[in-house]
């Protein structure tokens, strides 16, 4: 009889405690019998959440090679992009680990201290960023043009040429061009970098 009593209460301990663990587990969120809960939602890169403090937007632009014509091919790799737009319409695009490094880059150094540079009967924002030093083309012949772009993108006019230089960083070759000669295209950058940039 003391036996029958002694398993008896061991039964009970052990259904008390799978109650106390079922109820412990809805308690944190998971329904009884149900999936488990979501996880949480990605958050913003730190580049990208800076990118958005200072008025821009974010987005994952891919490069293109555009070559001659309507001819549009996707190239490996992606990168980050900050794009600012003005209300005349007009645009520049940066990098947005170029806009948010807490040193300065080559990109801003440029940018900010807007070194002379070459003049060309050719495409001027592609020259300026060879005569500076960093490189917008896709290949050795004139014809090799590129850009970035959205994924997917079929249009050539919407891959945005980009001036790259040896530190990695990247800035709108157009925008860098129209900023040396003292037009503001998309937003005035000199005050977005994170990091203080020195002028010349």
């Amino acid at each position: 009889m003391k036996r029958s009593y002694a398993l008896a209460a061991s039964v009970l301990v052990l259904l008390s405690g799978t109650a106390v663990a079922a109820n412990a587990a809805n308690a944190a969120g998971t329904p009884r019998g149900g999936p488990a809960t979501a996880p949480a939602r990605h958050h913003l890169s730190a580049a990208a959440a800076w990118c958005a403090q200072q008025g821009g937007t974010a987005e994952t632009r891919v490069p293109y090679y555009t070559g001659t014509g309507n001819k549009i091919t996707p190239l490996g790799g992606e990168r980050e992009m900050c794009l600012f737009t003005a209300g005349d319409g007009s645009k520049i695009m940066i990098g947005a680990d170029t806009l948010a490094a807490d040193k300065p880059t080559l990109a801003a150094l440029a940018y900010v201290r807007k070194p002379s540079g070459p003049s060309s009967p050719g495409n001027p924002s592609i020259a300026y960023c060879q005569g500076i030093n960093g490189t917008a083309m896709f290949g050795n012949r004139p014809t090799d043009g590129g850009g970035w772009g959205p994924r997917n993108e079929t249009d050539p006019s919407k891959a945005t040429s980009a001036c790259m230089f040896a530190d990695g960083s990247v800035i709108d070759a157009w925008g860098l061009k129209y900023h040396q000669g003292g037009v503001i295209r998309g937003a005035d950058l000199t005050k977005k970098f994170r990091a203080t940039i020195p002028g010349a």
